[in-house]
């Protein structure tokens, strides 16, 4: 069996979304040749909360690599969090031992954190073993360097990390053997800003949906910390990320709901909108990304926000115990939103407001579990009354009314049918390698 070392500094215990798509990835390919190996970072070093119980999600046979890292107490005086930053010579240094053993075939490094897809550059010059890049989220982000100056991040961090990524991304990708990203629209201005890559050298592969975990939660049930479903309301939960290039679509949605408050004062003050895990800062300093935009309608004693993230299995518990689900998308067309899956396997009536042209429509197209709102160059707030009706709809289901998914489309959307074209990546990335490269640290 083909060898191939995925490269994560978080991973199980860690609930952040690159450990949970490295545990989804590992889980599942054997099945299509491929011998996993994960190298990653001690959790004491981790600066995000962990949840000890995620490590039961990991398959016994699973052979996983930690290294230490430069404590944060040490490196935080410097200025540095970045966990791929402290970790990156305990992980070159691990790495190059696989490596001379002649233990590994190809190394997998999914970004964020960024700078580890260095060591794929490196284990390249001095072995000869091919590298994939995985594309979570840009490295070289154009969003707000496309902003005017007075409305980009303040401070000299964001100015250093866009220079060091435009400096760094193509010293780290110039032979890399293959790009992948959650979506194409993700490595697609890469292939056009560097002339060495082409349409061939990029492949969108989405996080995917792990039904075993969903099933997990229902038979070990946890304690939702946020509502009670059982209290008359009707709870409707976002689990995710917020950010300025949200903004735009929270504003429609609760435009919406201000006019159902005026129009229907009975049916939506029974309505409850969670907003969970809206920051992935573990340092938050108090400021709430999405309750002032409510407040802004007065619509805020309807929402409530827990900005922390919360873990992985909790979050699972959130969207079981809601009566309903609200996905929302950026400004952004190419933003392909993770959560839309575990969204689908919690089986519970969901909203989705996205650009027309992100993946997440063409998945509930496809699948049916689930309605979308859509929107293009006019923005969402052209929306709202049609976000309104489908709110009014949700609030009107009987309790307990869950989606006529069809799961036989939604196979294509699992972990596993995402790990098997990983590893066709893989096949095909070794093939194109050749022996005179693979032969180059090995034989």
């Amino acid at each position: 069996m083909k060898r191939v070392v995925l490269v994560g500094s978080d991973f199980s215990p860690s609930s952040l979304p690159p450990a949970l798509r490295l545990r989804f990835f590992a889980s599942h390919l054997p099945e299509f040749g491929w011998q996993p190996t994960v190298l990653t970072v001690d959790p004491r070093f981790y600066e995000a909360a962990i949840d000890p119980e995620n490590a039961r999600l990991l398959p016994d046979w699973l052979e996983v690599i930690r290294t230490g890292a430069i404590p944060q107490r040490v490196s935080r005086r410097a200025g540095v969090g970045d966990i791929g930053l402290r970790s990156l010579v305990h992980h070159a240094l691990a790495l190059d031992r696989l490596c001379r053993r002649g233990d590994v075939d190809l190394v997998f490094i999914p970004i964020p954190p960024n700078f580890p897809v260095l060591l794929g550059r490196l284990m390249y010059e001095r072995h000869g073993v091919p590298y994939v890049v995985d594309y979570i989220d840009p490295w070289v982000d154009e969003y707000y360097a496309r902003l005017p100056i007075q409305e980009r991040p303040g401070g000299y961090k964001w100015r250093l990390s866009y220079a060091l990524a435009r400096i760094l991304e193509p010293v780290a990708l110039r032979h890399a053997a293959h790009l992948v990203g959650v979506s194409t629209s993700y490595t697609a201005p890469i292939i056009a800003r560097y002339p060495w890559l082409t349409d061939a050298d990029h492949t969108g592969i989405p996080y995917g949906g792990e039904p075993g975990d969903v099933e997990y939660v229902r038979r070990h049930p946890r304690r939702n910390s946020i509502f009670d479903p059982d209290d008359g309301a009707v709870h409707i939960s976002y689990v995710g990320r917020g950010g300025a290039d949200m903004h735009p679509t929270l504003r429609a949605v609760f435009a919406a709901v201000r006019a159902g408050l005026d129009q229907h004062p009975a049916l939506f003050r029974r309505l409850r909108l969670h907003f969970v895990g809206t920051t992935y800062d573990p340092h938050w300093d108090g400021t709430y990304d999405i309750l002032p935009l409510a407040r802004e309608v007065g619509a805020e004693e309807l929402v409530s926000e827990h900005p922390r993230r919360v873990p992985y299995l909790d979050a699972l518990q959130i969207m079981i115990d809601s009566h309903a689900l609200l996905a929302v998308g950026s400004d952004q067309p190419h933003y392909t939103a993770s959560k839309i899956f575990p969204f689908i396997l919690a089986e519970r009536p969901l909203l989705a407001v996205f650009h027309r042209d992100s993946t997440v429509v063409d998945v509930l197209s496809r699948t049916g579990a689930g309605d979308a709102v859509t929107f293009s160059d006019e923005g969402p707030g052209a929306h709202v009354s049609s976000i309104h009706d489908h709110l009014l709809r949700l609030l009107s289901l009987p309790a307990g009314t869950r989606p006529a998914t069809c799961w036989d489309a939604f196979d294509q959307y699992t972990a596993r049918s995402m790990s098997r074209r990983l590893a066709a990546v893989f096949d095909d990335a070794l093939r194109a390698a050749g022996p005179h490269v693979r032969a180059k640290g090995r034989v």
